[in-house]
C-alpha cells in the first residue's frame, strides 16, 4: 500500500528523462522550472537519477497550486516523453502492459510499486495501479495510450479509486 506523494524510502530514484517530462505536461516552461527548483531539482539532466521523494514533492506542489487537471495533462504526455518500449506496443493491451515496463525502467533503488495489466475478458482490461503517484496522473497515462492504439475500436476508460489512505486505483478499459 502506497500513500500519494510519499516514496517508500529515500533510496528510491527516478531517471532524469521522466523528470524532464513534467515540463511538457505543465506547458509553461518557467512554471515547471520554478516548481522543480522549489523541490531541490534545479539542474535536471536526462541521464541523471534523482530522489523520487523530491519528484513526488513536485507532484504535490502541482496538485496544490495548479490542480488535478495539470497532473492529468502530465500523465497524458508521459508515453511520449518517458522511455517506453515502443517495439512492444502495437495495440491497446500491449500498450497498457508496457506501462509497468516503462515505470520499472525509470525507477530504481527500492520498492516503487506497480502498474499491473489484467485482461478481464474480451476487450475488457484493467490497469491496477499501486504506487505513490496521483491517481489522476495514472489515468492520464492510460487514456493517452488507449487513444494512441485504439485503431478502429472505441474504449471507455474509468478510474476507480481506493478508500482512505490507500493510493491504489484500478483503471477499467472496456471496448464500447
Amino acid at each position: 500500500m502506497f500513500r500519494a506523494f510519499v516514496a517508500s524510502s529515500p533510496e528510491v530514484e527516478v531517471d532524469g528523462r521522466t523528470v524532464v517530462a513534467v515540463t511538457g505536461g505543465i506547458l509553461v516552461g518557467a512554471v515547471a522550472r520554478e516548481l522543480l527548483a522549489s523541490c531541490g531539482l534545479e539542474r535536471v539532466e536526462p541521464e541523471g537519477w534523482y530522489q523520487q521523494q523530491a519528484w513526488l514533492d513536485v507532484y504535490r506542489a502541482i496538485h496544490e497550486h495548479l490542480g488535478a487537471d495539470t497532473l492529468y495533462s502530465i500523465g497524458r504526455r508521459i508515453p511520449y516523453s518517458a522511455e517506453f518500449p515502443d517495439e512492444q506496443m502495437f495495440d491497446v493491451p500491449s500498450a497498457l502492459a508496457a506501462i509497468d515496463i516503462a515505470y520499472h525502467n525509470a525507477h530504481r533503488g527500492g520498492e516503487i510499486g506497480v502498474y499491473r495489466f489484467v485482461e478481464v475478458g474480451m476487450d475488457h482490461y484493467q490497469v491496477q495501479c499501486d504506487n505513490p503517484y496521483p491517481n489522476v496522473f495514472d489515468l492520464g497515462i492510460a487514456e493517452s495510450l488507449v487513444e494512441r492504439f485504439h485503431g478502429r475500436m472505441q474504449f471507455k476508460v474509468e478510474l476507480h479509486q481506493a478508500q482512505g489512505d490507500d493510493n491504489a486505483c484500478v483503471i477499467d478499459i472496456v471496448r464500447v
